[in-house]
C-alpha cells in the first residue's frame, strides 16, 4: 500500500514540474532520479587514435562519474550500442539505458589543440541542462575529463562535495603519452583479432615505458598476452609456456602497483587458469568480480573458470551477469549460447543464437557455437554439414575442400569415412562429430583414445564438459574417462 501511495505521488510531483526544473524533480519514470548515460563521443576525425581518443575520453569521464556516490552512472557496455550512430529520440535511449540523464558530445583535436563539444539533457522531452565547450591548448586531455565529469555532477546533484571533487580529479597517470599509447591499446585490444592483439601489446609496452607505474597498461598488456595462445586467438609463432609467463609478471605488476585494480585480477585469474593453477586462479576470479562487479569480462572469465570445475549452473550464472553487463559482445553472447546448450536449456540457446546472429551473421564465433556445435548437440543432422563446412572456410580451410566435406557428410553411405578423415588430424572436430551422429559408447571409446595424447588447444575443460552436456557429465564412465583425461578432479 505504501509503495502504490509513494508511486502516486511521485507521478503527480513529476506532473507538476515546470519545464526546466533542476532535479530531482524532473526525471524518467522508472529510473533513479540521479542516473546518468554516458553516450559514447564522437570524433571529427576518421584518424585511428582520434577515434580511440574519443572513445577513451568518454570511458574515462564515466570511470570519474562513478566514484560519485550520489550518482547511479550506467555502465559502458550498456551504451556502446549506440557508438557510432545517430538518435533523435533522446526518451527512447532514456529508456533503453534506465537514465533519467543523457551526455552526448564530439571531440576534435588540430595541432596542439583539443576541443570537446558536450552536453547534459534530461532523457525525457530532451531538455537541455547545459551545453559546454571545452578547449585545452597542450591537448591535456586530464584536464577536460575532469572539466566535463565536474560539469555532469554538478548539473545533476548540484554542488559538489570535497569528497566527490577529489574523486573526479584523480587521473590514471601522470604521463598524456602513456594515455594516448594505453587508449590506443584498449581500441585495438577490443577488435579481438591476432594482428590486433599483437599491436594492442605494442601500444600496452609505450604507454609503460612512458610510466612503468601505469597499472592499467600492465594490466592491458596481462589482457593481451593471455589471448596470444592457441586456444584463444592463435597469434602466430608464440610459445605459450612462455606468453603466459610474461602475462602473469604483467598482471601481478598491475596489482603490485594498484591492488584494487579488480581487471588486473581477472586477468591473473584466466592467466592461472590457462596455467593449469586452478585453486589461485578461483580465488584470483573472486577478487575480479569483487572489486569490480561491473567489469563484464571478469564474469565471463570467471564462467569459463566454474563451467570447467563442472560448476555449470554456477558458470551459466556468471555468463549471464555478463551478457546482462555488456549486452553487445559478441564473444559473450555466443558464450552464452553454448553454456545454455551445455545445459540443455535449449530454447534459451535457441534465442540466444538468433540474438548472436544479428550481431554479426557470419563472425567464426557465431558460426561455431550458433550454428555448428548448436546444430550438433541438437542432433540437427540436415544442417551440421553446411554448418561445419561454413566454419571450415572461415578458419582458412580450402574451399573445394570444404565443399567436399560438406557434400559427404550429408549422404549416410559417405558419412562415417568422412569423420574419420576431417578428425584424424583435429580430435576437437572428431569429437563434435561423434557427439552430433555417433552413440554414446563411440563418442566414450574416443574421448578414452585420447588418454595421454596432446590435448587439442579446443577441448579446453569447459568445452568438453559442455560438449558433454548434463546426461554425460553424470555418467560414472564418462566421469572415469574425465578423471583420466585430467579434467576432473578423482
Amino acid at each position: 500500500m505504501c509503495a502504490v501511495l509513494a508511486a502516486v505521488l511521485v507521478g503527480r510531483l513529476e506532473a507538476q514540474c515546470p519545464d526546466g526544473a533542476p532535479p530531482p524533480c524532473a526525471r524518467t519514470a522508472s529510473s533513479p532520479a540521479n542516473s546518468v548515460a554516458v553516450l559514447y563521443f564522437e570524433s571529427r576525425s576518421t584518424d585511428t587514435s582520434d577515434l580511440a581518443l574519443a572513445d577513451g575520453l568518454t570511458e574515462e569521464i564515466i570511470n570519474r562519474l562513478t566514484g560519485v556516490e550520489r550518482l547511479t552512472v550506467r555502465s559502458r557496455y550498456l551504451v556502446r550500442r549506440y557508438r557510432g550512430t545517430a538518435f533523435e529520440d533522446p526518451a527512447a535511449v532514456g529508456r533503453s539505458v534506465n537514465a533519467t540523464y543523457l551526455v552526448t558530445g564530439t571531440v576534435r583535436r588540430a595541432g596542439g589543440r583539443l576541443r570537446v563539444s558536450a552536453e547534459l539533457v534530461r532523457a525525457a522531452g530532451g531538455a537541455q541542462v547545459w551545453s559546454r565547450q571545452f578547449d585545452q591548448a597542450g591537448g591535456d586531455v586530464f584536464a577536460i575529463q575532469e572539466a566535463v565529469a565536474n560539469e555532469v555532477a554538478r548539473g545533476i546533484v548540484g554542488r559538489l562535495l570535497p569528497a566527490e571533487t577529489r574523486v573526479l580529479a584523480v587521473r590514471p597517470t601522470a604521463s598524456a603519452e602513456a594515455y594516448d599509447a594505453y587508449v590506443l591499446g584498449r581500441f585495438y585490444w577490443n577488435k579481438r583479432t591476432a594482428p590486433d592483439l599483437v599491436r594492442a601489446s605494442e601500444y600496452f609496452q609505450q604507454a609503460i615505458r612512458a610510466d612503468s607505474t601505469f597499472a592499467q597498461a600492465w594490466s592491458g598488456l596481462a589482457d593481451s598476452y593471455v589471448l596470444f595462445i592457441p586456444q584463444e586467438y592463435d597469434v602466430p609463432g608464440i610459445n605459450p609456456d612462455s606468453i603466459l609467463t610474461l602475462a602473469e609478471v604483467a598482471a601481478r605488476r598491475a596489482i603490485a602497483i594498484a591492488p584494487r585494480l579488480g581487471e588486473a585480477w581477472a586477468s591473473l585469474g584466466e592467466i592461472l587458469d590457462y596455467r593449469n593453477r586452478g585453486d589461485e586462479a578461483g580465488r584470483a576470479f573472486e577478487q575480479g568480480v569483487a572489486l569490480s562487479p561491473g567489469y563484464a569480462t571478469a564474469h565471463q572469465w570467471y564462467s569459463y573458470h566454474l563451467m570447467g570445475l563442472g560448476r555449470w549452473d554456477d558458470g551459466v550464472r556468471e555468463m549471464e551477469r555478463a551478457k546482462e553487463l555488456d549486452p553487445t559482445s559478441l564473444v559473450i553472447v555466443t558464450s552464452l549460447v553454448f553454456a545454455y546448450d551445455g545445459a540443455e536449456r535449449w530454447s534459451e540457446a535457441e534465442a540466444m543464437a538468433e540474438q548472436s546472429r544479428a550481431l554479426d551473421r557470419n563472425h567464426f564465433l557465431v558460426v561455431l557455437f550458433a550454428d555448428y556445435l548448436h546444430d550438433a548437440l541438437h542432433r540437427h543432422l540436415d544442417k551440421v554439414p553446411a554448418d561445419f563446412r561454413r566454419f571450415a572456410q572461415l578458419r582458412g580451410g580450402d574451399s573445394a575442400v570444404a565443399l567436399d566435406q560438406e557434400r559427404r557428410l550429408t549422404d549416410p553411405a559417405q558419412r562415417a569415412a568422412a569423420v574419420r578423415e576431417i578428425g584424424a588430424s583435429t580430435p576437437f572436430y572428431l569429437l563434435t562429430l561423434h557427439l552430433a551422429y555417433d552413440s554414446d559408447e563411440i563418442t566414450l571409446a574416443y574421448l578414452g583414445s585420447l588418454v595421454g595424447t596432446p590435448r587439442d588447444p579446443y577441448l579446453s575443460d569447459w568445452v568438453v564438459y559442455g560438449l558433454l552436456g548434463p546426461r554425460r557429465r553424470a555418467d560414472p564412465r564418462f566421469q572415469a574417462v574425465l578423471v583420466r583425461l585430467g579434467i576432473a578432479r578423482p
